[in-house]
């Protein structure tokens, strides 16, 4: 029988292939998860990493369909809604030749065409929903013109298939015409993330960023605002006269960096946070594994959407987990790690204090988030449930008949 063949639609500029960012990560371990299965996968995509982080799995073609330098900033809008039109036309060629059996599109800014891609050549289609990119993108990063990319939007969503990476996604994908939607939160590898994996190579690291010897309490991701870090810093000072060991392992970069090096520089923090800067997905879990409590400290927010990689794989490196309370963050830690409430470097503390000053219980929290992560099976489960729901039968059309799985 022949290989199911995949196109998958990455029209974003904002997410180069082969990248360090959590979306980059997204796509790739997608990518190599379907070609696992059997699948020929070929991804589209505005971008591809100047400096890739690992070549592409055997059975994954990248074919890039790049604009060019495009505008930053509010400014750039139409400059990059051009280019969603330019991908359109130049993905229909692609898609004619290679005639996939499955269209998986990455829904993203003032692109609308992925249905009529699909129905062009006769793929079914998929519409994977990782946030809504233009309420996104209006609040963090200057979107003006909301009118266009709200259409685009909505022709993107209407009557689609969706994976949806959190039920909050799922009901908003719903909530604008959805046939259906179904939540397939992220994944993590379990072998990569194994804590049992290179025991020489973490105490290297830990020698290495000067942390042999101390209370590493950790981060992974961007350092951009709805993360928390500075609560994360907040709480560290207070922690920090009592606890001379304490130290903070900060593993990333954005447009925080500088502001948070300034908490960083002043007592009680001084002299212990360490900035790792950007590291790529093959060395998170040696990262991660140098970490005594792993952290993700998000703000208060009331429409908190994401499915966090950071959280799923300290799970998977089987690491104690100080999450604030957002329903998705509960949904994937269950009983296995501790939650607090969002912005609250008090609660912070104490709940990372608990787990440093009680390395039993720390220890079977780890091992219950590596349970539950393997349990899940990691992107294998992502790769499968996301074919399921893109084959699966036509939806019924009248909205008695739609439904959020």
């Amino acid at each position: 029988m022949d290989p199911l063949r995949i196109a998958y639609l990455v029209p974003d500029p904002g997410i180069p292939l082969g990248g360090t960012k959590g979306a980059s990560v997204h796509v790739a371990e997608l990518c190599r998860a379907l070609a696992g299965r059997g699948a020929e996968v070929t991804v589209l995509a505005q971008r591809v990493a100047a400096a890739p982080t690992a070549a592409p799995p055997d059975g994954v073609r990248i074919v890039a369909l790049d604009p060019g330098p495009l505008p930053r900033g509010a400014g750039g809008d139409a400059a990059r809604a051009a280019a969603a039109a330019d991908f359109t036309r130049r993905a229909l060629p692609v898609l004619r030749r290679m005639r996939p059996d499955v269209v998986i599109e990455r829904l993203s800014l003032h692109f609308g065409a992925g249905a009529a891609l699909a129905r062009g050549v006769g793929a079914a289609r998929l519409l994977e929903v990782n946030a809504p990119v233009v309420a996104e993108s209006h609040r963090h990063r200057g979107l003006l013109d909301l009118g266009p990319a709200g259409r685009a939007e909505a022709r993107a969503v209407a009557g689609s298939r969706v994976a949806a990476v959190s039920q909050p996604l799922a009901d908003w994908a719903m909530a604008r015409g959805a046939a259906q939607a179904t939540v397939i939160p992220n994944g993590a590898d379990p072998v990569r993330f194994a804590p049992s994996r290179s025991p020489l190579a973490r105490r290297r690291l830990a020698a290495g960023l000067g942390l042999e010897g101390a209370e590493v309490v950790g981060f992974v991701g961007s350092l951009k605002p709805w993360h928390g870090v500075e609560v994360l810093l907040a709480a560290a000072a207070l922690l920090a006269p009592a606890r001379p060991r304490l130290r903070v392992l900060l593993v990333g970069d954005g447009p925080q960096r500088a502001s948070l090096e300034l908490l960083a520089a002043r007592p009680p923090l001084q002299g212990r946070v360490v900035f790792s800067g950007v590291v790529g997905p093959r060395d998170v879990p040696a990262y991660l594994a140098v970490q005594d409590v792993a952290t993700a400290p998000y703000l208060p927010a009331p429409d908190f959407y994401f499915s966090p990689l950071k959280v799923v794989e300290a799970m998977a490196a089987g690491r104690p987990v100080v999450a604030s309370d957002h329903p998705p963050v509960a949904a994937m830690l269950g009983p296995a790690g501790v939650l607090v409430r969002p912005g609250d470097p008090a609660a912070l503390a104490a709940a990372v204090a608990g787990l440093l000053d009680d390395p039993a219980r720390a220890a079977r929290l780890g091992r219950a988030a590596r349970r539950r992560s393997v349990a899940a099976e990691g992107w294998d489960a992502v790769a499968t449930r996301m074919l399921a729901a893109a084959l699966a039968p036509e939806p019924v059309a009248d909205a008695g008949a739609r439904r959020s799985a």
